[in-house]
């Protein structure tokens, strides 16, 4: 069967920046009818460790768990041929499939082909090889049952693979920010995945959606000399993508602003080396982008280029680190630093004896030292509130240091507002492995 022509323009929307993102704004842009694709970033160093804590406790968890209330503000656009792709699996995308198509079919929707994409999962072959980890100084062996996941970032090769099975649901686990994108202007636009300057271009468009609102100008606004229009309706991002080429816009009506300025704002953001953007996609060079204001929210950018994607695969390591306790209890008005300095004096000197049993253990005053330390100092202020953090491996050492916090009520005076907390402390660090030991395969299934 012949492959369709290339649309001329294809429209991608951002559905989600991270695991908590509004929904209303996915509500409008499926509504809109201006987008045939919408890209779902869920993931982040941290939201995926939380995600294989979730799942140790349960193994029916650890997928995103937004997708009951996602799927009915998608059933019009759905049913219209809208396509989606997001890394909802996080640490389990086979329930994130079965939680899709039991919403689907909650909202008489039957019929959809869902496609995930598997590989991510490689915390065997990290102890097979035993993989350095870098930021440690070790390797996965010597940390031997601590070491509780690894999940790699795959690229857009899977997304293009189910999406050529006609899936209109493409999901998996930890698929990386910009590949969500790559994965479908490829597809659509019929370009290879070894084209490396397209390729560089689609990631160019995937960075300027994958943050949601940071391109509407939502981390531009910095008050008082950069302000976006109506900060609390911000619109989620458009991408008007051809060869060689895309436009930014947003939704009209909805708040913040695109503009050359917020564009260049996100191409920047979390660029190690805009010379060599490493993804598993592509080495994407961003330092000869143009940047062309259309007006009307609307922002042309083109100039990438890309070069061969690296050897290796980052993986996200996840390490058992025990428990982490964290305390907090405000003080006010005169002598609230004294007095929280004081309450930090009793909490160490209570703490000493189980000294062998802390790996790490930090008292913060905020509003005092606990961002500069005292290398931006201020006034005297109003208020501090103090923060006790505790990792330990002993539980019962844990609950005595959130304890400890809430015993702060009986002394120093004026303390008030007590929050305390005991949760499992699994750390993330990174590690590399070669490509080629990392199969990605692909399975679509009707819901």
């Amino acid at each position: 069967m012949e492959r369709p022509a290339a649309p001329a323009v294809l429209r991608l929307g951002s559905g989600s920046a991270y695991a908590d993102d509004r929904l209303d704004s996915v509500a409008a842009m499926a509504a809109s009818g201006r987008v045939s694709y919408l890209g779902f970033d869920c993931l982040a160093e941290r939201t995926m460790a939380l995600a294989q804590v979730r799942r140790r406790e349960d193994p029916s968890a650890g997928q995103d768990r937004r997708i009951g209330r996602l799927v009915p503000l998608l059933r019009d656009y759905l049913t219209a041929g809208g396509k989606v792709v997001g890394n909802f699996g996080a640490a389990n995308p086979d329930a994130a499939r079965d939680d899709f198509a039991r919403a689907l079919r909650e909202v008489g929707v039957p019929g959809v082909r869902i496609g995930v994409v598997h590989g991510d999962d490689v915390r065997d072959l990290v102890h097979e090889i035993d993989a350095e980890l870098p930021e440690l100084g070790t390797t996965v062996r010597a940390l031997g049952d601590r070491v509780v996941s690894a999940n790699a970032y795959l690229g857009a090769d899977g997304i293009v693979g189910c999406l050529r099975e006609d899936a209109q649901v493409v999901l998996g686990g930890r698929l990386a920010d910009p590949s969500l994108f790559v994965g479908p202007v490829c597809h659509e636009l019929g370009w290879d995945l070894d084209d490396w300057d397209r390729v560089g271009h689609a990631t160019m468009v995937g960075h300027l959606l994958e943050c949601g609102v940071h391109s509407t100008g939502g981390n531009y606004e910095d008050p008082p000399y950069r302000v976006v229009p109506d900060p609390h309706d911000l619109g989620f991002p458009i991408g008007e993508v051809q060869d060689g080429s895309v436009v930014v816009t947003k939704l009209p009506g909805t708040g913040g602003l695109v503009d050359a300025m917020t564009t260049k704002t996100q191409l920047y953001y979390e660029i190690h080396d805009p010379a060599a953007y490493l993804t598993p996609d592509v080495t994407a060079d961003f330092t000869g982008l143009e940047v062309t204001d259309l007006g009307d929210d609307r922002v042309r950018v083109t100039g990438a280029r890309g070069h061969e994607r690296p050897a290796t695969l980052k993986v996200l390591v996840g390490v058992d680190q025990g428990w982490r306790a964290t305390g907090e209890m405000s003080y006010g008005g005169p002598g609230c630093v004294e007095r929280a300095r004081r309450a930090e004096e009793v909490l160490r000197r209570r703490l000493e004896p189980y000294a062998g049993e802390i790996d790490a253990l930090r008292v913060d005053l905020q509003g005092v030292d606990s961002l500069f330390g005292d290398r931006m100092p201020g006034g005297y202020p109003t208020e501090v509130r103090l923060r006790l953090a505790v990792r330990t491996t002993s539980y019962d050492v844990a609950r005595v240091a959130a304890h400890e916090t809430e015993l702060l009520y009986f002394g120093p005076a004026g303390g008030g507002g007590n929050t305390s907390s005991v949760v499992p402390a699994l750390g993330v660090t990174p590690a590399y492995v070669p490509r080629e030991l990392v199969p990605v395969t692909t399975e679509v299934g009707v819901a």
